[in-house]
């Protein structure tokens, strides 16, 4: 039996990164393959903000400095016997490449979390990546079209594939509330989310459609310059929900789901809305919605950030009933790629190649 160590930055955030990182440990527990610890850089709480698999072992490195914990890193390799070891975000490499190398029966895995065009806000980012992709047992992006980029436009020296996020879709859910008047984006209110984009956007179309609401879900640093913003342009029905551990139960009320993002690895939230039957809308962005999104089958996609054609187009939907209704029953068309049988099965095939 395999032991896999997940390596995430602190599981006691309610992230995608955290919650992909739950997923993929209690999917590979659970085919009684592998022997699974999550690992984290670290954790006050020693908290997992999703539930874990009991199976799962749950660890966290203690020390404070960069070079104490790639030495502490490199003793739990050794003496967990880690064989292979994912970094759940590019930029744990920073730990793991040395620690390999004090521990070199470890392999390691990298998993790209965004994608090439976007740098995580450090000028290391790309070197990181290029030592990765020369020293990686594997080097896993969420989509075709990044590891497409990443091979015409980055030196790739190991084997590089994709795994889709998986979403839990349930096939034989037909819901969908054609009485609903409420618009839901979630994420976190971050730049690269563009949810200052999605203000100017619901300034627009809730000043046509007063009897529509639009609700945000999620916290961040961008979040009081959204909701000044609002306040500014007296959005008195956008409203600001903070997060939610129940968001699926939020899209099953909703009519539409909007993404305004400047940049994604994949879109997981994306995948969450089409298994409510929900229509998505989102900007044409390079990487993640055009996957997911079927334009003009299941939802629109809208090149170069322009407002006012999103706006046009969540207007239509909103104008059109029967075009939402339409749009609604194509939602799950394409969704098997998504499914955590795939994720868990390409995962596997991975691993056991190691």
């Amino acid at each position: 039996m395999k032991t896999v160590c997940i390596f995430n930055g602190d599981m006691s955030r309610g992230g995608g990164t955290e919650k992909i990182t739950q997923v993929l440990a209690n999917g590979l527990v659970k085919t009684e393959k592998y022997k699974i610890i999550v690992l984290n850089l670290s954790n006050q709480g020693s908290t997992s903000y999703y539930p874990l698999e009991n199976k799962v072992l749950f660890r966290t490195l203690n020390e404070t400095s960069i070079l104490k914990k790639i030495k502490e890193l490199a003793r739990f390799l050794k003496k967990e016997r880690i064989d292979v070891i994912i970094n759940v975000d590019i930029m744990l490499g920073i730990y793991t490449i040395p620690a390999t190398m004090l521990y070199p029966k470890t392999k390691f895995v990298s998993w790209e979390m965004f994608n090439l065009r976007n740098n995580i806000g450090s000028k290391h980012t790309n070197t990181i990546r290029k030592i990765c992709l020369r020293r990686s047992a594997y080097y896993i992006n969420q989509t075709i079209g990044d590891m497409q980029a990443f091979m015409n436009e980055m030196p790739v020296k190991c084997p590089i594939d994709y795994i889709y996020n998986p979403c839990d879709i349930d096939m034989n859910y037909q819901g969908y509330d054609t009485n609903s008047k409420t618009i839901v984006t979630a994420g976190h209110f971050f730049y690269t989310k563009g949810y200052d984009l999605a203000v100017e956007v619901a300034n627009i179309v809730l000043k046509k459609h007063p009897d529509w609401k639009w609700k945000f879900f999620g916290d961040g640093v961008e979040l009081n310059k959204c909701k000044e913003k609002a306040s500014e342009y007296g959005l008195t029905n956008l409203e600001f929900c903070g997060r939610t551990n129940n968001i699926i139960d939020e899209f099953k009320k909703a009519a539409m789901y909007i993404m305004t993002s400047r940049t994604e690895g994949f879109g997981l939230v994306l995948t969450e809305a089409k298994s409510c039957n929900l229509p998505t809308l989102a900007f044409d962005i390079d990487f993640g919605p055009r996957e997911i999104i079927e334009n003009e089958v299941s939802g629109y996609l809208v090149k170069d950030f322009n407002i006012n054609v999103m706006a046009e187009r969540i207007c239509e939907l909103i104008e059109k009933p029967d075009l939402r209704k339409q749009f609604s029953m194509k939602a799950k068309d394409n969704c098997d790629k998504f499914s955590l049988d795939q994720f868990v099965m390409k995962w596997d095939k991975i691993l056991s190649s190691i």
